[in-house]
């Protein structure tokens, strides 16, 4: 197999969970109307887990309150 379609296949991959992951967390956000411990603990993770993934995704919890 070819390194170079492989790692693209990957990178891909990797991009779509992320835009996966980051619509179910702005779903539960919606949800919970911003309230991040409700969320966290629908989603099974912790409050500080989540809001890591909040920052690296850029969510703006704000809109969500």
């Amino acid at each position: 197999m070819d390194r170079d379609k492989a790692g693209g296949n990957e990178n891909v991959l990797d991009r779509f969970l992320s835009d996966c992951e980051k619509i179910v967390i702005m779903h539960v956000l919606t949800k919970t109307r911003g309230n991040q411990s409700a969320a966290a603990r629908l989603l099974g993770t912790t409050k500080h887990a989540l809001l890591h993934k909040i920052h690296k995704y850029g969510i703006d919890c704000e809109q969500y309150r």
